[in-house]
């Protein structure tokens, strides 16, 4: 189960509650706040999706997943923290990878996991990211382990499930092995 934070509504400092939207700018914005609050709330797949295709746009990436790929779930797949759902940015926030950064935002190359995860992975390999834990502290050794671990299970993942589309028999028979991967990959929860 996602763990969703409390929302606090915006108020006008000269009416509260924002009654006066049409000629008053600070009704107006109160009230966009607690709408956009309440939309990251009920829709952060929707919310991810929007971010995701201006980033896309400015940086030149392929964009074709549609809000309906974007799955958030209730821990991190990565780290295995709960990802919270909430108003303010924080380390446990839900945040799109993309598996393989250079494919873009395409259907089987993104994945929701942690806003920490997200950040320490960044464009690293995982043959980087087990370099990354080799020179790490005790307290990130950890963490960056299980983000390479994560790293080369979705790449796989990805590879494979890219070859389900070659069609006929041997599309079906990848199909197979993406079904079990991922099933394997999640504990059994697929």
């Amino acid at each position: 189960m996602m763990v969703h934070e409390r929302s606090v509504p915006s108020e006008c400092p000269t009416h509260g509650k924002p009654s006066k939207r049409s000629t008053c700018a600070a009704c107006n914005a109160a009230y966009m706040r607690d709408y956009m609050r309440r939309r990251r709330l009920e829709t952060p797949g929707k919310t991810l999706w929007e971010r995701a295709r201006r980033r896309a746009r400015q940086h030149g990436l392929r964009f074709t997943i549609t809000p309906r790929d974007i799955v958030v779930p209730a821990v991190c797949p990565a780290l295995g923290i709960p990802i919270r759902i909430g108003r303010l940015r924080s380390s446990s926030s839900p945040s799109l990878d993309r598996v393989i950064p250079k494919r873009g935002y395409v259907p089987g190359n993104v994945r929701v996991i942690s806003d920490r995860a997200n950040r320490l992975k960044s464009d690293l390999t995982p043959k980087e990211l087990r370099s990354r834990a080799l020179q790490s502290g005790s307290g990130m050794k950890r963490e960056y382990e299980m983000i390479a671990s994560y790293a080369e299970q979705e790449a796989l993942l990805a590879e494979v499930l890219r070859k389900t589309k070659r069609g006929g028999r041997e599309g079906e028979e990848w199909e197979k092995i993406a079904r079990f991967l991922a099933k394997a990959f999640s504990g059994g929860r697929a």
